[in-house]
């Protein structure tokens, strides 16, 4: 039996559940561009509540993914409003981490993304790359009310991705960069655990 693929250039068919029945739509799978505009646009409110209690908003979401839906589907039929869109979005960007395996000076990422599992070698990042790309990757504004917006720059993690990456498997064509994004955070999570497990887990710090 083949081994499923993730193949961006493939047209693909949503299956939404509706009151009304299940709606088929036919759509491409976002650019690259598309998908850092898209994360430019959403606009997130982290509002702090008090006693170390915050909620996360993102106001302009079902707007943003009903013009990105409005350019990669194929055909008008049939209609869906903003919040159906934002569920046809989020299907098209699972980016599921199955697991992050530590190999020598490396990381395996399995990823489970729409219809496929792949997998992503990265080499370890130095300090500086997971600051430069922690900097470039949030842009964080202090609002009034105890609030602050946060806006998302994906490329920060393509860029880093390319700078890693060695090898990748269960990809028909290049990463998109959604998938970028998840495997860079993953590996970055996993060696900070790693730091944190070295440092105070009893193992001890390893000291020249």
């Amino acid at each position: 039996m083949e081994t499923p693929v993730f193949d961006a250039s493939r047209p693909i068919s949503i299956n939404l559940r509706t009151p009304a029945g299940v709606k088929t739509l036919k759509v491409r799978f976002p650019s690259d561009d598309e998908w850092t505009e898209r994360q430019r646009r959403r606009k997130v409110t982290i509002k702090q509540l008090g006693r170390g209690v915050s909620e996360t908003i993102i106001a302009n979401g079902e707007d943003v993914d009903a013009a990105l839906l409005e350019k990669i589907r194929d055909g008008d039929e049939p209609e869906v409003d903003p919040f159906e869109a934002v569920k046809v979005i989020e299907q098209l960007s699972v980016a599921e981490v199955d697991d992050v395996v530590p190999d020598a000076d490396s990381f395996r990422v399995q990823l489970r993304v729409l219809g496929a599992v792949t997998t992503h070698v990265l080499k370890m990042p130095s300090a500086k790359d997971v600051f430069e790309y922690r900097r470039c990757f949030a842009r964080v504004l202090d609002l009034p009310y105890n609030r602050q917006e946060l806006t998302i720059n994906i490329s920060a993690a393509a860029a880093l991705y390319k700078k890693l990456a060695t090898t990748t498997e269960g990809y028909a064509g290049e990463v998109p960069v959604i998938h970028q994004a998840v495997a860079v955070k993953a590996a970055i999570d996993a060696m900070d655990t790693a730091f944190a497990e070295d440092g105070f887990g009893g193992k001890g710090a390893n000291f020249p």
